[in-house]
């Protein structure tokens, strides 16, 4: 047997009359429907249908041979909306049967229409695009030969579309389940509604495309589909293996791929910046390529002066480690805990004092001996602390500042560097110093200017850094990425380097985490886990609490709300570990919480539940969080300046950061005007898709082959 796997309302009803009709051949069904049985013997058909995910399916044998019927998927929601509304519940809402069926909750619609394409096609041998069916039905079945063997068609029995409509098709009809001949026209005719491809641009609502595209948008582009409703062809280095399944020509092997080096020693970090984050988004957005054995692209990683092949770091990644596995590789152990010389002592003294004495000393609540005792030991492990570094560390520090002063006159390398790579791509110029010998042509990331623009916000020691970072950029020439083009302007006013140097790719953010979460008891639980209060509304701030978030004022602002408004139900939620000279805000009223550091997969449940996110900061390179916020439909009150408008457009309002009145005042209007919060938050939404890891990944490889190209022409 053979499974013909589709989502629903797919085409795969289409490609079993085709099978029965054209080449002779039955086919059964496999499924979990309560109200329709199970043939006994479905396994001996040839083919068999199912909509289930390969994990549900009976024999789930992975060795079973699976063809793949895939639709466009805006379709296909329009679809199952009309059949809910026409035959499941009849009368239901159609607006809200699309919206069900888009975000499909809790695993909902066999799993969703982007969870069940990406487990199918994994899973499959060939992809069939129903469009390429309609256009070509006996082309696209003559594909299943390359699996297995076909009787010879008869082109000539096609079923047509009205066939399928009066349920006089072998299936689609249930003549199977004991169906009159009435009741299967009246059944098909509801069941097989236009036969057409594009019918969601009539019936699917701008708002509901936008939020199908939250939910879909990368598998739909993996497969062709666009945005605007034509079909392109898959990427031919991301979607390698779509090409391969859907018949399409692939690219032949390159001669010699491109080997480029990337920087990645903020993978090694316990932090989680910006930098941290872009550095995480922009390797995961380059895994697929590893993928691709006729990939162009070969890429490495390099993190504390180790070389990792790109595709060994995905591995890693994709298996995991626990303790004990990392205990086997690396020869870990658990240390016991050992008593110090004060624990010893402490004991002897306890066992050459009689019981009495220490019992009276207790029952009296008399601890002058134990302070003394207490404050002898503190002192003692302080000037034995003090003693101990100086012997160990001294050497060490004086080293380690001798080396570091040759490394600023000098640079260092790390060996092979030079031969081995068409280029090099440094995600932050602080990190230029293993560079500054080789050859190859280099690219840098450029975040922000804050050490320029607010120096007051950075140590001498990063100003310093990232000013050797930029003069060695103008040194070399390089070329440099600007993350928005507020950066871009900086970068032109600040760094001597001509424009085709200077290119622009935005950030991006994870597209399957930062999705709106409608399971309250999801949300509440990560809401309880962080202390946020659950008997009132929120508004956000989030990001390291330092200077530059302009944190001080948005509590200010927060709190001249609470004094315009007595009664104001509202409370202001801070999470974000401290950073440089942070502000102590202890003091604080219960209406404010302070969450600290927010675990990533909590973050989508913390943005959902917001009221808006508060993120008025003096500055920004790019401001992740109000991407991520965004694709969440949380509107924003931001900062008007630097990059911020230009991420957010309509998707929230602006405030000045140096005026307390004026973020109070757009407090005020997230809190009171519902109509306009709800379209802010529409628009966010929107906003959110002009940013992807895809339109990234793909700007940036556009980048690198053009500096490669030109760099063997000098």
């Amino acid at each position: 047997m053979i499974w013909i796997a589709s989502f629903p309302r797919s085409g795969n009803t289409f490609v079993r009359n085709i099978l029965h009709d054209v080449y002779g051949l039955t086919s059964s069904e496999y499924h979990m429907e309560e109200d329709h049985p199970l043939e006994a013997d479905y396994a001996k058909h040839p083919f068999v249908k199912t909509h289930l995910l390969p994990t549900q399916l009976d024999p789930a044998a992975p060795g079973i041979k699976a063809v793949y019927i895939v639709r466009d998927g805006r379709d296909v929601m329009v679809s199952m909306a009309h059949q809910r509304q026409d035959i499941v519940a009849p009368g239901s809402d159609f607006y809200e049967n699309l919206k069900a069926a888009i975000i499909a909750e809790k695993d909902s619609f066999f799993g969703g229409w982007s969870k069940n394409v990406e487990a199918w096609t994994k899973r499959a041998g060939l992809i069939i695009r129903y469009e390429d069916l309609l256009a070509d039905p006996v082309g696209q079945i003559e594909r299943i030969r390359e699996i297995c063997r076909l009787p010879a068609p008869d082109p000539s029995k096609i079923p047509s579309f009205e066939a399928l409509k009066e349920g006089k098709a072998a299936y689609g009809a249930r003549k199977t389940w004991g169906y009159t001949d009435e009741e299967s026209k009246k059944l098909a005719d509801k069941a097989f509604r236009k036969g057409k491809t594009g019918g969601w641009k009539e019936e699917m609502p701008d708002e509901l495309h936008d939020l199908f595209w939250i939910y879909h948008g990368p598998q739909m582009e993996k497969l062709g589909y666009t945005r605007d409703g034509s079909i392109s062809l898959p990427d031919p280095e991301l979607d390698h293996s779509f090409l391969q399944k859907l018949g399409l020509p692939v690219p032949p092997e390159p001669a010699q791929p491109f080997k480029v080096l990337l920087e990645a020693n903020k993978m090694a970090t316990p932090d989680n910046d910006g930098v941290k984050r872009y550095v995480a988004g922009l390797i995961d957005g380059l895994i697929p390529l590893t993928e691709n054995v006729n990939s162009k692209w070969q890429f490495d990683l390099l993190i504390n002066k180790e070389i990792i092949s790109l595709k060994k770091y995905a591995s890693l990644k994709e298996d995991g480690f626990d303790r004990a596995q990392l205990e086997k590789q690396y020869g870990l152990t658990t240390r016991k805990h050992k008593r110090g010389f004060f624990g010893r002592l402490e004991s002897v003294i306890r066992y050459i004092l009689p019981d009495r004495w220490i019992k009276w000393l207790t029952d009296n609540n008399i601890h002058l001996f134990h302070k003394v005792y207490y404050n002898i030991k503190i002192a003692t492990l302080f000037l034995f602390f003090l003693l101990r570094s100086a012997i160990l560390f001294l050497p060490r520090i004086i080293y380690t500042a001798y080396l570091h002063n040759k490394q600023d006159k000098e640079g260092y390398s790390i060996p092979g560097i030079n031969s081995r790579y068409d280029l090099i791509h440094v995600p932050l110029q602080q990190h230029y110093r293993p560079f500054t010998r080789t050859r190859a042509p280099i690219v840098f990331t450029i975040h922000d200017y804050t050490h320029k623009l607010f120096p007051d916000y950075h140590t001498k020691i990063n100003i310093k850094n990232a000013e050797n970072g930029l003069r060695f950029i103008e040194k070399q020439q390089a070329h440099i990425i600007n993350v928005s083009e507020s950066t871009l302007s900086d970068s032109k006013k600040f760094l001597s380097l001509p424009d085709k140097n200077q290119h622009l790719i935005y950030e991006h953010v994870d597209e399957d985490k930062f999705i709106h979460r409608i399971d309250k008891e999801e949300c509440t639980e990560v809401l309880k886990k962080y202390g946020v209060r659950l008997d009132m509304p929120y508004l956000l701030i989030l990001g390291t609490i330092e200077p530059r978030k302009n944190v001080n004022n948005s509590i200010k602002a927060f709190q001249l709300l609470h004094k315009k408004h007595k009664d104001l139900n509202l409370s202001l939620v801070i999470s974000g570990k401290q950073g440089w000279k942070a502000k102590s805000f202890s003091a604080y009223s219960n209406l404010i919480t302070f969450t600290g550091f927010v675990d990533d997969e909590d973050l989508p449940a913390l943005y959902s539940q917001a009221l808006a996110l508060s993120y008025v900061s003096f500055y920004e390179g790019f401001g992740l969080p109000i991407l991520e916020a965004m694709r969440c439909e949380t509107p924003i009150v931001y900062g008007m300046n630097s990059s911020m408008p230009e991420v957010v457009g309509k998707g929230g309002l602006g405030a000045d950061p140096s005026d307390i009145e004026d973020i109070c005042d757009k407090y005020e209007h997230m809190y009171f005007n519902d109509q306009l919060r709800k379209q802010l938050s529409i628009e966010a939404r929107k906003q959110s898709l002009k940013f992807s890891t895809r339109k990234s990944v793909l700007e940036l490889l556009g980048v690198y082959e053009g500096i490669i190209e030109q760099s063997k022409k000098q």
